[in-house]
């Protein structure tokens, strides 16, 4: 099939006033880009354009100042977590501490309920003892 980017021309803001600087690339038979036509010369100033990346930048001329600022929220968020962590561990402890308190006491009225009934089996073996 034809290579269809060959045919695809993208419309440009007007912002060369006139210049005649370009670069023209083709795909051959070989399937390499082969630069076909070259312009070096420009009739205007040279600018960098405003990437996403330059808007960081012009937040934060100086990167090392954005750097330690990030480290220092970093340090801040790292502090909140591990106090964080540190609640957490003491509410399981609370927790675990409660659980074995209930266990407790719930075998002591199992054990209980265990003797009451006991009591009540022996008391029914007596009085059917007695009847006959």
């Amino acid at each position: 099939m034809p290579d269809k980017r060959e045919k695809i021309v993208r419309q440009r803001a007007e912002t060369r006033v006139g210049c005649r600087a370009m670069i023209l690339v083709r795909k051959v038979e070989s399937g390499k880009w082969v630069v076909t036509k070259f312009v070096k010369e420009h009739t205007h100033q040279l600018t960098p354009g405003k990437g996403r990346r330059d808007c960081i930048y012009d937040q934060y001329p100086n990167e090392h100042d954005k750097i330690r600022e990030l480290s220092q929220q970093l340090a801040i968020e790292k502090k909140r977590a591990a106090t964080y962590k540190r609640h957490l561990e003491l509410l399981f402890e609370h927790i675990e501490g409660h659980n074995e308190s209930l266990a407790k006491r719930i075998q002591h009225i199992v054990e209980n309920v265990r003797e009451i009934e006991t009591k009540d089996h022996q008391q029914q073996q007596q009085q059917q003892q007695s009847l006959r």
